[in-house]
């Protein structure tokens, strides 16, 4: 019997989208698919977590400001340093939503803030991709030194109450400052 290999990338772009529509592409590299992703999926195959689809989507994301570009990996469980509610801003262009995430097999005792990603920011690129799309807006996340970090998360695997997202694909970046001048664009494409 052949065995099956499974071999999950991703890659990563980041656009400043000037009110003139006019963008500069900043980040353009592949990203890390964490041990997080099998877990969620192990859940999934074995019919041992969630009861519901949402579960085993990627439907949230967090941002940091500790990306460390020499220290990551595979085993990557959390952010270093994720955003805060606040820091998001007085009027972030999202849904924002707190949560007590699965970090390194455990739920954590810290909650997180993700951005809740929109149905129609997801797209089906062909048979084996999707993109992702992750808008921060002119008004959003103005207040924060430098962003740095960012990673996606499966909603529920577990399917516990209330969710707790785990960590599927992560990247550290340059540094950017985030101003009112321009909106950040995460593009963000995962091949399975």
């Amino acid at each position: 019997m052949a065995k099956s290999s499974y071999n999950p990338k991703g890659h990563l772009q980041i656009y400043k989208v000037f009110p003139d529509h006019s963008k500069e592409l900043v980040w353009d590299e592949s990203n890390t698919i964490t041990s997080g992703m099998g877990v969620g999926l192990s859940h999934l195959f074995s019919a041992s977590g969630s009861q519901h689809i949402e579960g085993f989507q990627i439907l949230n994301f967090a941002i940091g400001t500790s990306g460390n570009l020499n220290d990551y990996g595979a085993s990557t469980f959390s952010l270093s340093a994720p955003l805060t509610t606040s820091q998001y801003g007085p009027n972030p262009g999202m849904n924002l939503e707190s949560y007590y995430p699965i970090e390194n097999g455990s739920i954590s005792t810290t909650q997180v803030t993700f951005g809740r990603i929109k149905y129609n920011n997801i797209h089906r690129v062909n048979k084996t991709a999707v993109r992702f799309t992750i808008v921060l807006d002119q008004e959003t996340c103005n207040i924060v030194e430098k962003l740095s970090e960012i990673g996606l998360f499966m909603r529920n695997p577990r399917g516990v109450y209330p969710p707790s997202p785990i960590l599927v694909a992560y990247r550290p970046f340059i540094p950017l400052t985030k101003t009112r001048d321009y909106s950040l664009i995460f593009v963000w494409t995962i091949q399975f």
